[in-house]
């Protein structure tokens, strides 16, 4: 009898054990077939294509999170993330192994989450919900230009420490800082954000900032920007990003409304198209991307969905030679159907118009993921493809 009982409770102990634990993993496939009608070639001249696209609304991924209960409401989480090409199953955030997360931390019932390692910033977390350009909606393709704001989640930051609030009665907030890692440099490439969001029943309403001081600033450093990583967009003495946004919930359509500015000090280079190799700015440039975006979601079905937005971007372009002030419109269009819980296709497509960018570097038109900047002031891009989740 004593066997049996000891036996018994082992099993219970055990069990106890593994239900204060868990691991998950999971991961995202999402490829597809895209054509755009200008794509500038190696000679300079512009030229349609039709192409394998791949991540054109998200990004493909594979990855573990994890947490353990520590008692008293508070727990051990983690999350490692790796990034890939759904083409090539090549690496990507320049062949990192977990290049689009890496981080580990507490979390609290009653106050939060602390979590340090590789992270999205707070714009990502707060603000770029209220926008088609988001990862799962709209994603690169609906992106403000060269995603300027960092709505698409194009990089993340390393050395990163962030606080992330609960839910006080849909009030949540939280802020982040990333080390530079250099010893008598702790402004080079460090960089903190801060945001927040509120919910009451049908509205919801969002607010962030994000500064980033020489980013681009080599490989160590908040932002990697060498010229195998990818991560930075933009290389310039700062970045400073704020913006605030709503969303009204009315029947099966989400109406929206979002603006942001992105302001860039003495910028170098801008990364645009496929190639790492950033496009030089000829001498330290001030830009400025001040971008307003309406869009809307309906839903038609519980399977099918539909999704169209509109943004205009009034950039400023200024530097010892050049005063310019370019103008983006870019109208998007989506819709997607779900074949099961975890699988479903799509159909999406994009048009945008530039002007006033003669003689800068943003001549062309460049819609996110047309794999390159046109050699007009013109250009659309549409994509068809497959997203299952597991």
């Amino acid at each position: 009898m004593k066997k049996q009982f000891a036996f018994a409770s082992g099993i219970l102990i055990c069990t106890a054990a593994q239900a204060q634990s868990s691991v998950t993993l999971y991961g995202i496939l999402d490829n597809g077939i895209s054509y755009v009608s200008n794509q500038k070639t190696a000679g300079g001249t512009g030229h349609s294509n039709v192409f394998a696209s791949s991540s054109n609304i998200v990004g493909n991924r594979w990855g573990m999170m994890g947490a353990e209960e520590l008692g008293g409401g508070l727990k051990a989480v983690f999350r490692l993330e790796s990034g890939f090409s759904g083409q090539t199953g090549a690496l990507q955030q320049g062949g990192r192994l977990f290049g689009r997360q890496a981080w580990v931390g507490l979390s609290d019932s009653g106050y939060g989450t602390l979590t340090i390692g590789r992270q999205y910033d707070s714009v990502v977390d707060y603000l770029a919900p209220r926008s088609l350009a988001q990862s799962f909606v709209g994603g690169l393709e609906f992106s403000h230009p060269m995603d300027n704001d960092n709505f698409s989640d194009f990089f993340r930051l390393d050395n990163s420490v962030k606080f992330a609030s609960v839910d006080y009665r849909g009030l949540k907030f939280g802020g982040l800082y990333a080390l530079s890692n250099r010893a008598g440099g702790f402004n080079d490439n460090r960089a903190f954000s801060g945001g927040a969001t509120y919910n009451t029943g049908p509205l919801t309403l969002s607010a962030s900032f994000m500064q980033i001081d020489h980013l681009g600033d080599g490989a160590n450093g908040a932002l990697d920007g060498s010229s195998t990583s990818g991560d930075s967009t933009f290389h310039a003495r700062r970045q400073q990003v704020w913006g605030a946004g709503v969303n009204y919930a009315l029947g099966a359509a989400t109406f929206g409304l979002v603006w942001s500015e992105s302001v860039l000090t003495d910028a170098t280079a801008v990364n645009r198209g496929n190639s790492l190799a950033p496009v030089s700015t000829g001498s330290p440039t001030d830009l400025r991307f001040s971008n307003y975006e309406a869009n809307v979601r309906y839903l038609v079905t519980p399977a099918w969905s539909m999704a169209a937005s509109y943004t205009f971007t009034d950039g400023r372009y200024s530097n010892a030679s050049i005063n310019a002030k370019p103008r983006w419109s870019q109208f998007n269009v989506m819709t997607g159907y779900a074949l099961s819980k975890s699988t479903d296709v799509y159909l999406m497509a994009e048009y945008q118009h530039v002007s006033g960018a003669s003689g800068t570097i943003f001549s062309g038109a460049f819609i996110g993921g047309s794999g390159g900047a046109s050699a007009t002031n013109r250009q659309f891009l549409t994509s068809a493809g497959l997203r299952v989740r597991f």
